[in-house]
């Protein structure tokens, strides 16, 4: 699966709502920003569960590699939150999958 968000303004964005009942893996991420800054990813938006953060110069991309990120919380989303921003300043797109909690 292919989840792919614009992020507007100085906020905490949802980037990735599993289906109810699984959970999710994120395998691959591309970020881009077109005026740099900071960007940290979290499960169930708690700045306790920090998956990742990442500084973007302006007009770049990174691809990390990153193995995977797995929710441990089913239906549990992952957020994004951005230190600076504008109009379409932030482009997120993750690729993984969605799984059954029982499956594991």
């Amino acid at each position: 699966m292919n989840k792919t968000t614009l992020i507007h303004g100085v906020n905490t964005i949802s980037v990735w709502t599993p289906v109810a009942g699984k959970r999710v893996t994120v395998t691959n991420a591309s970020i881009s920003s077109n005026i740099g800054g900071t960007i940290a990813f979290y499960f169930d938006n708690t700045t306790s569960q920090k998956i990742a953060e990442f500084m973007v110069g302006a007009s770049a991309t990174v691809s990390p590699l990153i193995g995977q990120w797995e929710s441990t919380t089913t239906a549990g989303r992952i957020f994004a939150r951005v230190g600076a921003s504008a109009t379409d300043g932030w482009s997120v797109n993750l690729t993984g999958f969605e799984f059954e909690s029982s499956q594991i």
